[in-house]
This record gives C-alpha cells, structure tokens and sequence, in this order.
C-alpha cells in the first residue's frame, strides 16, 4: 500500500505482482477493492505488475471539494505513473474509469501500452444523461436517504431475467442492502466528472485520433453502454478490438472477473510491453 500526496488529493494505490505494468482504473464510486474479486489476481497470476487506486472521491483516498472532471482524474493517473516511475503502462479502464484511461489515451499516448476500455465507450444514451442528473441532483440536495434506497438503485444493473427471480435479488440486497451511503462530497465531485463527460459532445471526435492499441469491451445487458453502441464506437478508434461478454452486465467485474480478467489477459499479451508468463 502507498500515498500520493498531490497538490490538492491524496491518492491511495496498491502494487502487486512483478512483470509489464497494469493499472486498473475505478469507475463511479467503486472502490479499488473491487478489482481483488478476480480481476487483479488474474492479472498477476498471468504475469503482470499490478496497480490499483482509489480516484480521488473514495475513500480511502482523500475527497477534495467537488467538482471533479473526467480530465482532472486523468491528471491524477498521469502523476501516479510518475510517482511510480512507469514510463508506460496499460491501462484497463471500467465505466468511468474507460473514460479516464480513454482520456490519458488522447492527451498522453506515449504514456500507454493499450487501454482496455470497460463498459465505458459509447455515444452517450439519453439514458446516461437522466440518471446522472437525477443521481447528481440528489447529491447536491444534501438529502439524507437510508442505505437500502441507493442498494436498490443499483439493481438496475442485472438483467431482467435476474430482476425476476426473487432469490438473485434477495442475495443482492442482503449483500449491500447496509453498506455505509457514498459521502459528499466525493459523490457531487464524482458524478459531477461524469455528467461533464456525457454532455462533452466533442469527445467523439477525439476517438478517431486515438493511437494507442484499443480493445472495447462491452456486455450483453449492459444499460449504460449498451453493446450495440460500444460495437458503433469501436469501429470509429483506429485498429480497435471489440469484444462481448454474453450474459454479464455493466457489473461483470464483479459479477464475472473471470472472464473479463481473461479477455485484459488476452489482449495485452498481445501488445508490446515486455514478456508476460503464459
């Protein structure tokens, strides 16, 4: 474990693993933890350095007043490289992490390997745009609401064939029914980075200049990045890969580390970057 102290924040970060570095970058809200449920593990077993942090926002990192912007959180990726002395690295971004990754991808491209780009790269939805403004409003509301309600926001996320099945949402709800509410202000400066970036209609554009090796990687019944748009915003970067995990969701790296962890694992052998163990 370690501590970046950074003008304005102070990042948390882990290392593990020896060979060509990895860093796995969170999405909104999710703690680095979340990456040792298969995903991290996977990636030192196969031969790689493995980096995880808290971006700035969650604990235990430091929660400077929001807002945030998904370009701010780049600069901090950027400073943790540097911190740690990696020239290059790859990057495997999920959710909003994608767009971190995606945006060091565009501003520092000697700095990356490949990106993995995680259930993160499309054209924003209309979906997208009312959650995050309704999510974001309600964080700047200061409104106090019991743990179970944001628990049962997330269930939105599984498939509706889970929604249905009164054990699979029992389980859930009994798994983070009672965890501690996301404090503000990392939550108002998380969601505000977020809602910038949707509305950022330039964005797109910035994807066919991208020159780093790219894989899309999108789910089945994912609702914030639907697959069909992932597929439509792969074939717009240069060279990119896509691929789709059947039956996983926008949570599949927690649901199913196992198999996202495989398709990081493929795709990065097979860029440059030095030798990784089979």
């Amino acid at each position: 474990m370690g501590r970046l102290e950074l003008e304005d924040v102070t990042l948390d970060y882990r290392v593990t693993g020896e060979g060509p570095p990895v860093v796995l970058v969170c999405g909104c809200g999710q703690p680095a933890v979340a990456w040792e449920l298969g995903v991290a593990p996977r990636l030192v077993e196969a031969g790689f350095e493995v980096v995880t942090f808290d971006n700035r926002g969650v604990a235990p990192s430091s929660s400077p007043p929001a807002p945030y912007s998904v370009d701010q959180m780049a600069g901090d990726t950027l400073a943790l490289l540097d911190h740690l002395g990696i020239e290059r690295a790859r990057l495997a971004g999920y959710s909003m992490g994608g767009w971190i990754a995606e945006t060091v991808c565009a501003r520092r491209p000697e700095r990356v390997s490949a990106a993995a780009l995680i259930g993160s790269c499309n054209v924003s939805t209309s979906w997208e745009r009312a959650v995050t403004a309704a999510e974001l409003a309600l964080a700047r509301s200061g409104a106090e609401l019991p743990p179970i309600f944001y628990a049962v926001e997330t269930l939105r996320y599984l498939p509706n064939s889970e929604l249905q099945d009164d054990a699979t949402v029992d389980a859930w709800l009994a798994l983070i029914g009672d965890l501690e509410v996301w404090p503000n202000p990392g939550r108002e400066g998380q969601l505000a980075a977020a809602m910038g970036w949707i509305l950022d209609e330039g964005r797109v554009a910035a994807w066919a200049d991208l020159s780093v090796p790219v894989l899309v990687l999108a789910f089945e019944h994912d609702v914030d990045s639907p697959p069909a748009r992932a597929e439509e915003a792969a074939a717009r970067i240069p060279g990119a890969r896509f691929s789709l995990l059947p039956g996983a969701s926008h949570l599949a790296p927690m649901t199913h580390p196992e198999e996202v962890a495989g398709e990081l694992v493929g795709f990065f052998r097979d860029t440059p970057g030095g030798p990784v163990r089979g």
